[in-house]
């Protein structure tokens, strides 16, 4: 499961991104300083209560929205360089696409 801090700081940055801010317009709308907004977005601090009321409502968005899961990437890059990730990621893929034509197969065959 992802950690709360980093699903946080991940719809804190999509939010900004989609509204076009930047880190230092996002702390102006909120009262908030810019180190403060770095740090939040980065997983190294978490806001306040008051201080998620305000960032929300400077993105113009209720406040649980921050803590949506929906439509948010979680990649796990520990020590994996992008290469390895999109080796991981097309490996993924060719396994998926393996289990898709072993199971119509097996449809195939029982229609018949």
């Amino acid at each position: 499961m992802t950690d709360l801090r980093e699903l946080l700081s991940q719809n804190i940055k999509k939010y900004r991104r989609i509204r076009g801010y930047s880190q230092e317009s996002l702390a102006e709308k909120a009262g908030a300083s810019l180190t403060h907004i770095g740090m939040v977005e980065i997983g190294k601090k978490f806001p306040s209560v008051k201080m998620l009321e305000k960032i929300a409502a400077a993105l113009d968005i209720d406040t649980p929205e921050l803590f949506n899961t929906g439509n948010v990437v979680f990649i796990p890059t520990q020590g994996k360089s992008i290469d390895r990730l999109y080796h991981d990621i097309i490996d993924d893929f060719h396994r998926f696409e393996k289990s898709v034509a072993e199971r119509f197969g097996e449809l195939q065959e029982g229609v018949r």
